[in-house]
């Protein structure tokens, strides 16, 4: 490769290099009223990097000490105080107790039944630290991860409507806006619900119907447009005819859409109106939560405020963990290029790429979310792009100890590490791919953080530091010494 050549490209490599580091560190005003967020502050934490919202179901018949304490200082409460029993930092009801005063066995079972419940619709949320507890024995803690979007600082979907949703007690059906059930939804009449986007780019639940099911929801709606028919059999010619359809879980109505006609398919959209995925997709665990008759419990949970907390690792967790690897970059930099100089400024090259390519793909890719698992997983495949390049310098040292020349000698140091290199990578590739299939919450993101990580990891080591270096190898005279090699005579290669 010329001088020239050479001269440009590096211009070229450090003016993207200092770009994207720009990109990523940097915050300033585009024309009003928009802001550039840094590409860092776009990754979204999980609740032990970056805190989140915890709510406390309360139970139908169980209160909280400070509900408890505003019933004593009512002037209309002081009868109601009587009827409460204290139990650790809560209060349960008369209603729910038995006999003896204790709380009844069937107040247990169906607590137990809503508590395992739960568990396993934040669990289909896939989120990355959540938490789902009991707390006093009979009241049910759930932590979240923050959901607002790192660039307009708004939820992506509000905590307490999402708490109130999972919460919900009862079966799931179809109904008039009366309140009438038109359709049950149960394993016989719904295979499952997925996410949607409607024509208007709002976001609802498809439902895929069984045979029996399809069925049934056409009754359903030719019902529904039959009595929207004769409620409007006065209106002038022209007039589109409307029904509203609910979706319930219980008494509450989770989802009101409109239809215009009869429908007769297998899957069907059902607009909720939601401006995010990460609302309809509530909606969607909990549909197919109670689709399970096991799921459905018959207890009323309530979840009156949310909270805020800190990260769970500590307040400056993220802060540290930036400081850490900053030593551990700057140690390994320092080590590549006095240990083996213009490689070790390819390698550092490199690296700096890896590091740039793993921030765009935490920061743009909204389905990942940063947590200690994943720090940990960028932690490995970094030494592992520092380990394989720095295999393939001792391979070239060594090669050029034997008598090669320089150029041999990097061909077949290069050579020989080819498929140690390929088959690591290959096998833990393989490995987070296996883990993605089977995890979910916190391992889940770990997976696809261990995947991506690999995978650029291979092209830095397989290709990209080779690129460096050839282009910074065409630069000095004595080859060799930019090498960090030496031979009884100079060789001018």
């Amino acid at each position: 490769m010329g001088k020239k050549k050479s001269v440009a490209l590096i211009v070229i490599m450090v003016i993207v290099l200092v770009g994207l580091t720009f990109l990523s560190v940097a915050s300033f005003p585009l024309s009003s009223p928009y802001h550039f967020k840094p590409l860092l502050g776009n990754i979204r934490l999980s609740t032990d990097l970056g805190g989140g919202y915890y709510t406390v179901y309360y139970p139908e018949g169980v209160i909280s000490q400070e509900e408890y304490d505003l019933l004593v200082n009512s002037e209309t409460g002081s009868d109601a105080v009587e009827t409460y029993t204290k139990h650790k930092g809560i209060y349960y009801s008369d209603e729910i107790a038995a006999d003896d005063g204790s709380i009844s066995e069937s107040f247990v079972e169906e607590f137990n039944t809503a508590f395992r419940t739960l568990q396993e619709r934040f669990e289909s949320k896939n989120y990355p630290g959540y938490s789902v507890k009991l707390q006093d024995d009979y009241t049910i803690r759930v932590e979240i991860p923050s959901s607002k979007d790192p660039e307009t600082g708004n939820f992506r979907e509000s905590p307490q409507t999402l708490f109130d949703t999972l919460g919900n007690d009862g079966a799931a059906y179809f109904a008039d806006e009366s309140g009438d059930e038109l359709m049950r939804l149960d394993p016989e009449t719904v295979k499952s619900t997925a996410i949607g986007v409607g024509t208007d780019g709002g976001y609802g639940v498809i439902f895929n119907f069984t045979s029996e099911g399809q069925s049934e929801f056409y009754e359903a709606t030719s019902a529904l447009m039959n009595d929207a028919a004769s409620d409007n059999s006065d209106t002038t010619g022209g007039t589109t005819i409307q029904a509203s359809l609910f979706l319930h879980v219980g008494d509450t109505a989770i989802v009101e859409t409109t239809i215009e006609s009869v429908l007769n398919q297998q899957s069907v959209f059902i607009g909720g109106g939601f401006s995010t995925p990460e609302a309809a997709e509530t909606v969607t665990c909990l549909i197919n939560s109670v689709l399970d008759e096991e799921n459905v419990f018959d207890l009323q949970l309530e979840a009156p405020e949310y909270y805020e907390f800190g990260p769970t690792m500590g307040d400056n967790v993220a802060l540290v963990v930036a400081i850490v690897f900053g030593i551990l970059i700057l140690a390994m930099a320092v080590y590549s290029i006095v240990r083996y100089r213009g490689m070790g400024l390819a390698h550092v090259l490199s690296f700096i790429t890896f590091a740039l390519l793993m921030v765009l793909f935490l920061s743009l890719i909204d389905a990942v979310v940063l947590n200690m698992a994943g720090v940990l997983a960028i932690l490995a495949v970094s030494a592992l792009l520092c380990g394989f390049d720095w295999y393939a310098f001792k391979n070239i040292a060594d090669e050029f100890a034997t008598g090669k020349t320089l150029t041999a000698s990097i061909k077949e140091g290069y050579k020989k590490s080819l498929a140690l290199t390929i088959d690591v990578h290959v096998v833990l590739f393989v490995a987070a791919l296996l883990l993605y299939f089977v995890a979910t919450g916190a391992a889940l993101y770990m997976s696809l953080i261990l995947m991506f990580g690999t995978v650029i990891s291979a092209a830095c080591s397989l290709g990209v530091t080779r690129f460096f270096f050839y282009v910074l190898l065409a630069q000095p005279k004595n080859k060799i010494a930019f090498c960090n090699f030496k031979r009884e005579e100079t060789e001018d290669e």
